[in-house]
């Protein structure tokens, strides 16, 4: 055998051996029978102080995943369990009482599944005393009677933490609208709102091949992150975009566009990342952002919308 040969089965031989070693490692001690953890909701509900709405549109949300933090008596970190889709139930070699188990809700950003992010307007809740137990299912929610899962409920960090740009619930009690006159508020159509009454419904004629609205007032804010939420239900594309200023542009408007969400069946909750098309305008301010439905299909459109808002930190 050359010497080449000789250090190449050597190197692998080594990398072998790492590799039972690091394999081994989460068996370390007497834990070879794991305890599992089970979660199956998350609920978003107002903090009973303090809470940024008191609109019940306002916590229309879509938490299709965690992320488990947990923190063991005389561990020197904190250990990061992973991130589940709901509901689970996942294996952990671990056993006895955790100090903290901290869970933090995740929610897919632009609509895309392989971007799940820990939403940075949601607190993360801390559970004290968790127990896990060999061969056991230690459930971290409570058991809701009415629906017969386990649940969580989670809250928006106070209103005092961030800001809401603009909101719109499409509800009686909301007296204008953000949004232009494209935007027909309907009210007193319960089966067909997402929350509540109410919805705004845009129409867009066999005659048009697209349609513009747009939030009314400019938006003048700081160098923060921005997202903008809502429930939406369509039978066309839409386009996100934003207006704004560029310094090259010599004083003229400027618009780019964010995401373009697909015709859908049903209502769709989204949270979609407005600061990486901003960071594009220099965080330039004042920005507007506004839809553009598509229409290529040469016949009448439906788009409603509900629980909209525009917010950041």
């Amino acid at each position: 055998m050359n010497l080449s040969k000789r250090n190449t089965l050597l190197l692998l031989l080594s990398a072998l051996i790492m590799l039972s070693f690091n394999s081994c490692r989460k068996f370390q001690g007497d834990v070879t029978v794991p305890a599992y953890l089970h979660l199956d909701r998350i609920e978003l509900v107002p903090q009973s102080q303090n809470a940024p709405s008191a609109d019940a549109g306002f916590y229309s949300a879509k938490i299709e995943s965690v992320q488990l933090i947990a923190y063991f008596v005389g561990d020197p970190a904190e250990t990061v369990i992973g991130v589940f889709q709901l509901p689970f139930t996942t294996p952990v070699l671990r056993h006895g009482t955790m100090e903290y188990l901290r869970v933090v809700p995740c929610v897919v950003q632009n609509g895309m599944v392989g971007t799940r992010i820990a939403y940075p307007y949601y607190q993360s809740i801390t559970l004290t005393g968790v127990t896990l137990a060999p061969d056991s299912v230690t459930h971290i929610g409570f058991l809701d009677t009415a629906t017969n899962l386990y649940t969580l409920n989670a809250h928006y960090f106070d209103r005092d933490r961030f800001h809401v740009v603009c909101s719109d619930f499409f509800e009686p009690t909301s007296f204008s609208s953000n949004l232009d006159s494209n935007v027909v508020t309907i009210t007193n159509d319960p089966d067909n709102a997402c929350t509540g009454i109410g919805y705004g419904l845009v129409t867009i004629p066999d005659t048009l091949t697209t349609k513009t609205f747009f939030f009314k007032n400019e938006f003048s804010i700081p160098n923060s992150t921005l997202y903008l939420e809502m429930d939406y239900q369509t039978d066309v594309e839409i386009d996100i975009n934003m207006l704004g200023f560029l310094y090259s542009a010599n004083g003229s408007a400027t618009a780019k566009g964010v995401m373009r969400l697909k015709p859908n069946h049903g209502w769709n909750k989204i949270y979609i990342n407005l600061s990486r098309t901003w960071s594009q305008f220099n965080y330039n301010t004042p920005i507007k952002v506004f839809f553009q439905a598509i229409n290529t299909e040469g016949h009448e459109g439906h788009i409603k919308l509900d629980n909209v808002k525009v917010l950041y930190i």
